[in-house]
């Protein structure tokens, strides 16, 4: 029976980040593995597991490396947006920078870094004995249905999983949307250095090279006038 209970909760759960997913790919641009892309920003909601007395998943996105004008700024980048989850409208359980290494053909393989949060949610956090039981209430006054589930038969029951996933979606709906608000305001930023830096924030391959082109060019000495010949004297014949 536990295990029957944790496929059916477990389902639930992925069925509202499955949810997720697709609304995001609908509303921006559409990546490989229902990941997602906004702000030039790659986006990735992970699966959910269901942990002690709750439910886990990960969210991820793209470090911008265009914007990395200088050594180190990718950690600076990935402490601002980590700051400003921390501030969010839930906290994430663990916020952590990864490298990532694809491959994208048999010859070449990219680095990426990426800017990990893990959400945690306890069940009481997610459904609560009173929201149950005016879930009950609606549906027996016949002011609410709720849909039929495979291996429930219950009210109570159903309505556990219907509050689940409701939780679910509208918790890690606003995780991704604290995300992506929290990499608009950090690109911002770095935006404006890059500017500042200037070639669009790319950094200077050879300064010194630059700094040489740019100095002014010394001025060619003037020729020295040329000697007039003195003419000789005729001797007297």
């Amino acid at each position: 029976m536990g295990n029957l209970r944790e496929k059916i909760f477990s389902s639930a759960v992925n069925d509202s980040l499955d949810h997720l997913r697709g609304e995001m790919c609908a509303k921006h641009k559409p990546k490989k593995e229902s990941r997602f892309l906004t702000g030039g920003i790659t986006y990735d909601i992970s699966a959910g597991k269901l942990m002690d007395d709750g439910v886990q998943f990960e969210m991820s996105s793209k470090i911008p490396q265009e914007l990395m004008s200088k050594k180190g700024m990718n950690e600076r980048y990935f402490r601002e947006v980590r700051d400003l989850m921390n501030k969010g409208s839930k906290k994430p359980a663990d916020v952590r920078m990864e490298n990532i290494i694809h491959s994208t053909n048999i010859h070449e393989l990219k680095e990426r870094d990426y800017v990990k949060c893990v959400f945690f949610y306890r069940s009481n956090e997610l459904y609560t004995e009173e929201d149950i039981g005016k879930i009950v209430k609606a549906v027996s006054t016949g002011k609410m249905e709720l849909p039929d589930i495979p291996g429930i038969t219950t009210l109570p029951g159903r309505a556990v999983i219907f509050k689940l996933k409701e939780s679910v979606y509208q918790g890690a709906l606003k995780n991704i949307s604290d995300m992506i608000k929290a990499n608009e305001a950090v690109g911002k930023k770095f935006h404006q250095i890059a500017k500042e830096l200037g070639n669009n924030g790319s950094a200077v391959k050879n300064p010194a090279k630059k700094a040489s082109a740019s100095a002014p060019k010394a001025k060619k000495a003037a020729p020295k006038a040329a000697k007039k010949a003195t003419p000789k004297k005729k001797g007297k014949k």
